[in-house]
């Protein structure tokens, strides 16, 4: 327990160290009421702690939720404290946070996701089956059961539990995919492309009334964030920037703002400012790895395959589930000729989840080039199920059959094609290859 005059003294140090003028207009001027009303209640210190995580100020909060811990131990603090260690990237001590709470369902599945996104496939695995033990009916640990089988070439065991969530009423587009996903890995063609045929989202939110009452307090920062995030998915990258940048006035260490601008300068081609903006994120979050994702894409983008590929590789140890890392990284083997692995990282995007059909294909022309044509072909074959008019998987089909021996049939899966797409140039590529074949044979 701390006394009185202690927590004063604390309370006066902390505020003074906040600068209030960083945050929107409505986020400062609710943190300034809270704080005069902030003094020995650890319920005032724990409102003061959520008013900072949720407008993005993590790092503060985790002092202020320390400091409402010092006066009593409760497990809604501890939990929130432990949600904001994982904001940061520091996964482990979040885990060591909440790992003795027992009885608030989130906390132990929360640890199963982030045992997931540590690649830690095992715990997670026993964390979502503890949590549905508890509550068989709990979604997100059913999901994140789910996930750990896709990302551990177990996809038939995620068929039941995806399917078991639907049939309650759980539809949601982002289970459709996960349940599209292991239908195709399966070779159930037809109805993966049904499932995935509807554009792809996020996770639903989930239930989780502390974590949803925190939320609940963002002030300005959350609403420009969204907005900001909506016009980078719709290529309007200059108006994009405008609130990125005045948002990282405001909060000039948040590492997912200065990632999102970076990403901006990076699609407008102002490499410069997008190479110093990333690197403020990541001195604000060494272990960041969308930050070292994106730096990888500067490096690329800067000509530096080497750095790209050590960047993306920083990105996958500090968070091994990111299947965006290994595809990339996967396509900078390809770049630099390393077909080896290009095909074990591509192949590993597409374990940990990855949807991209681009991927899958070349994965396919990896393999291909690495004198599978066998292996090739059953990439190729799956993308054409789900896209029948991709002239990529096409060509690469075709070329894999005749390298197989069977070139008159390439050859009339390409005569059809050169009537269907008669400017495409992979077509007219993939004719000549297979020509070349035959001459050969």
């Amino acid at each position: 327990m701390i006394h009185a005059p202690l927590v004063v003294l604390l309370t006066s140090i902390s505020f003074a160290q906040v600068d209030l003028s960083l945050l929107a207009p409505e986020a400062s001027i609710a943190i300034s009421k809270q704080q005069k009303l902030t003094t020995t209640k650890p319920e005032d210190w724990l409102t003061l702690g959520m008013l900072y995580h949720a407008n993005g100020l993590e790092n503060i909060a985790i002092e202020t939720y320390k400091q409402s811990l010092a006066i009593k131990s409760t497990d809604k603090t501890l939990y929130l404290l432990g949600v904001a260690y994982a904001r940061i990237g520091d996964y482990e001590t979040a885990i060591k946070t909440v790992g003795e709470i027992e009885n608030y369902l989130p906390a132990i599945w929360r640890q199963g996701y982030w045992k997931l996104d540590l690649g830690e496939f095992a715990t997670a695995t026993s964390l979502f089956e503890t949590a549905i033990q508890k509550d068989t009916t709990c979604a997100p640990a059913i999901v994140g059961l789910a996930r750990v089988y896709l990302a551990s070439n177990q996809s038939a065991k995620a068929i039941p539990l995806l399917e078991d969530i639907i049939s309650r009423g759980g539809l949601h587009p982002y289970i459709s995919f996960l349940l599209g996903t292991a239908h195709r890995r399966v070779g159930n063609g037809e109805l993966a492309s049904q499932l995935l045929s509807a554009k792809t989202v996020g996770p639903p939110a989930w239930n989780d009334k502390w974590y949803l009452e925190m939320t609940s307090l963002r002030k300005g920062y959350a609403a420009e964030l969204g907005r900001s995030a909506k016009l980078i998915d719709a290529g309007n990258f200059t108006s994009a920037r405008t609130i990125l940048q005045s948002l990282s006035i405001r909060y000039p260490k948040d590492a997912t703002v200065l990632n999102n601008l970076a990403t901006v300068f990076l699609q407008l081609g102002q490499l410069q400012q997008a190479t110093e903006t990333i690197q403020k994120a990541m001195r604000c979050v060494p272990n960041h790895a969308p930050s070292q994702l994106t730096m990888a894409f500067i490096m690329q983008a800067s000509g530096k395959l080497d750095l790209a590929f050590a960047y993306a590789k920083k990105a996958i140890e500090f968070q091994p589930a990111m299947s965006d890392a290994h595809a990339f990284a996967g396509k900078v083997c390809f770049q630099a000729s390393d077909m080896g692995k290009a095909s074990f990282y591509f192949a590993k995007a597409i374990e940990l989840g990855n949807s991209d059909l681009a991927i899958r294909e070349m994965l396919g022309m990896v393999l291909l080039n690495m004198g599978q044509p066998d292996k090739a072909l059953e990439q190729f074959d799956l993308v054409l199920k789900v896209s029948p008019t991709n002239t990529g998987s096409i060509s690469g089909k075709s070329i894999a059959m005749a390298l197989m021996g069977e070139i008159n049939t390439a050859l009339q899966i390409l005569a059809k094609a050169k009537v269907d797409f008669p400017n495409d140039p992979r077509i007219s590529g993939a004719w000549q290859s297979v020509l070349k074949i035959k001459e050969r044979n």
